[in-house]
C-alpha cells in the first residue's frame, strides 16, 4: 500500500531521499554538518530581528541549527505536517511534548500499556510536579471519555503499545478529545511517520524516538515532535499556552522551542541530525522489508512448540488486525512478542540465540531479542508489570533486515534449548 503524497507534492519514499531541498553553497547532495554553536550576522540589527523571531535566521544551536532544521523539515514534508522539532532523544520527546500543555494542577489521561520510560515520567516526576495522570486501557474509547475532567490538558497513548502490542480505539479516542476540545497525543515510534495515519488517529501531536527505525542501525539517540495541523492552537479553551496562545497554529511548537528547549536544553547535535537524515533515506525500504519478515516469523512462531502465545498486530485473527489496516495504513511495524512457560524459559530461549542478538533497541537493521520483564520494566512491582502486558514469560523480538529463513532457524535451535 502506497503512502499519499507529503506536502511538497512527492511521495514520502522520494521525499526521504530528495528534499525538501534547501539552498546550499557547495550544491552538496547531502546537508552539511553545521558543527557550530553560533552564528554570524551582517548587521545588529540584523541579529537583533533573529534574536526577537522578527526574522528566519539561527541564534544559536541550542535553539536552532541548520542541519537540525533540515531533519526536522524532512519529517514535516513526509508527515504532511505543520512543524516539526527534533531534540536529543524520544524521552525529552514525551516530556516537552506533554510540558507545553501543562502546569502544576493539570490533569493527563493516559494509556495505561506505555513504554516503562514514559510509565515512570508521568507516574513519579510529573506526580512531583502536581501534574496528575489517571491511566486507561486505551482500547476502550469510554475509559477514555470517564478519565476526562475539566482540568484535563491531553490525552497521550502509544500507536502500537511496546512490548503488549495493544492498539488504542483512535475512531472513540479522537472524537472524546475533540468533544473536550483537548489535543491527542500519539507516542507512533512503532510505527514511524510513513504509517501513522494522522487523520485516521486523530493524532494532533506524534512524538517520535529517533533512535528506532527512523535512523536504523542503532548510531544514534534523539526524538522529534511533530504537529500536525489539526488542532486550532490559538482557540480559547483548556489548551493554554500562556503568551504563545497569540501565535495561533504556531503557538505549541513556539512554546516548545522557543521556552522549554531553550530553558531545559535537550538539544539534538548536528552530527546526530546528519547520520539520522541518512538513516531517513532508506526507511521506506527497510520497513517494508523488516514487516513482511516480522509477517512470516510471527505466524511461524505459533506453531512452534513451547511458545504459548503469539502478539502481533499483523495476523489476521490478532484483536487489532482491522485497526492497523485503518490506522497505519495496513503495516503494523515489525516488533511482536511470545510467550514461553517460564521465566526460565525465556532465559535458556535467549541464551541459546546465536545470530540474533540480546540487546535493548527496536526497529533496528539487526533482529534483537529482550525481555522485558527483567530489564526495561526491572523496577516495576509484579502487579504493575502484569498490568502493563509485561508478564515474565514475556520475550519481545524486533525484526531486522536478515533473511527470515536464517532468523526461523536461529529461533528454532533456541527454542530448543528454551524447552
Amino acid at each position: 500500500m502506497s503512502p499519499p503524497r507529503g506536502s511538497h507534492g512527492l511521495h514520502p519514499n522520494t521525499l526521504l531521499v530528495h528534499g525538501p531541498r534547501t539552498s546550499q553553497p557547495y550544491r552538496a547532495t547531502l546537508p552539511p554538518v553545521a558543527l557550530s554553536t553560533a552564528f554570524e550576522y551582517p548587521s545588529a540589527e540584523a541579529m537583533e530581528a533573529v534574536f526577537a523571531h522578527k526574522e528566519d535566521g539561527y541564534a544559536y544551536s541550542r535553539l536552532s541549527n541548520p542541519t537540525v532544521a533540515a531533519l526536522e523539515e524532512r519529517i514535516t514534508a513526509i508527515s504532511g505536517a505543520r512543524g516539526t522539532i527534533a531534540v536529543a532523544s524520544g524521552m525529552s520527546a514525551v516530556a516537552l511534548a506533554l510540558l507545553g500543555l501543562v502546569q502544576s494542577g493539570d490533569h493527563l489521561v493516559a494509556g495505561k500499556h506505555s513504554f516503562g520510560g514514559s510509565y515512570t515520567l508521568l507516574n513519579d516526576t510529573f506526580s512531583r510536579l502536581g501534574i496528575r495522570t489517571t491511566w486507561v486501557d486505551a482500547r476502550n474509547g469510554d475509559d477514555v471519555r470517564r478519565a476526562i475532567a475539566p482540568e484535563t490538558r491531553a490525552v497521550l497513548v502509544e500507536a502500537i503499545a511496546n512490548p503488549a502490542m495493544v492498539v488504542p480505539d483512535f475512531d472513540a479516542i479522537r472524537k472524546h478529545c475533540a468533544a473536550a476540545r483537548i489535543p491527542l497525543l500519539v507516542d507512533a515510534t512503532l510505527v514511524t511517520p510513513l504509517l501513522l495515519d494522522a487523520e485516521a488517529t486523530g493524532a494532533d501531536v506524534a512524538i517520535y524516538s529517533g533512535s528506532k527505525y527512523l535512523a536504523g542501525a542503532a548510531t544514534t539517540i534523539g526524538g522529534l515532535i511533530v504537529d500536525t495541523g489539526r488542532f486550532p492552537w490559538g482557540d480559547p479553551g483548556p489548551v493554554r499556552l500562556g503568551e504563545f496562545q497569540r501565535q495561533g497554529k504556531d503557538g505549541y511548537l513556539n512554546r516548545i522551542r522557543r521556552e522549554l528547549l531553550v530553558g531545559i536544553g535537550p538539544t539534538l547535535s548536528p552530527h546526530t541530525a546528519f547520520l539520522q537524515l541518512i538513516g531517513l533515506e532508506t526507511l521506506g525500504l527497510r520497513l517494508e522489508r523488516q514487516w513482511s519478515t516480522a509477517c512470516r516469523i510471527a505466524a511461524w512462531l505459533r506453531g512452534q512448540p513451547g511458545v504459548a502465545s503469539v502478539l502481533y498486530p499483523g495476523l489476521e485473527d490478532h484483536p487489532a488486525y482491522e485497526r492497523c489496516r485503518r490506522y497505519f495504513r495496513g503495516r503494523p511495524g515489525s516488533v511482536l512478542s511470545f510467550t514461553l512457560a517460564s521465566r526460565e524459559a525465556c532465559f535458556r530461549f535467549l541464551d541459546g540465540l546465536g545470530l540474533i542478538q540480546r540487546a535493548a533497541n527496536l526497529g533496528d537493521t539487526r533482529t534483537l531479542a529482550l525481555h522485558p520483564a527483567s530489564t526495561i520494566y526491572h523496577g516495576y512491582w509484579p502487579a504493575q508489570k502484569e498490568e502493563l502486558g509485561v508478564p515474565d514469560t514475556l520475550i519481545r523480538l524486533s525484526v531486522g533486515i536478515e533473511d527470515v529463513e536464517d532468523l526461523s532457524a536461529d529461533l528454532a535451535q533456541a527454542l530448543a534449548a528454551a524447552r
